[in-house]
């Protein structure tokens, strides 16, 4: 079974609005997302709180937002909002300058870091450290 998401759209009608609309499904695809549902925003007003609803009522773990959306600019706070059940905000396409994204879905989702040693303790205590001055 594909994970499952939930996309947010936010533009006037018109080619603005069929564009997002196509990335974000476009996205879905090669991802091997099961897209649950779109989010039509044509006059800016849906709020966070809505999105993150509505993703939960579809069990969805990710909102994919295109760049040009609203949202796009509360990534972090869309994130948070979802982080609370393991979900995650995907911000797609070409982003303001300044504003860093998470393109691909295995960079969205946490990770579990494995060690990056495999010395004992008492090994490490035994090795030089530098210092820089």
């Amino acid at each position: 079974m594909n994970p499952v998401a939930v996309g947010y759209v936010c533009a006037p009608e018109g080619e603005a609005l069929d564009g997002q609309r196509d990335a974000v499904t476009d996205y879905a695809r090669v991802e091997g997302l099961a897209l649950a549902q779109i989010v039509t925003d044509r006059f800016d007003t849906f709020t966070i709180s809505q999105v993150v609803q509505t993703a939960k009522f579809h069990n969805a773990h990710l909102v994919i937002v295109p760049a040009q959306a609203r949202l796009a600019s509360m990534r972090s706070r869309v994130a948070h909002e979802l982080a609370t059940e393991g979900g995650a905000c995907i911000i797609i396409g070409n982003s303001p300058p300044g504003k860093e994204r998470r393109p691909r879905l295995t960079e969205a989702l946490p990770r579990r870091i494995p060690p990056t040693s495999t010395a004992a303790p008492s090994d490490a205590a035994a090795e030089p450290t530098e210092t820089t001055r």
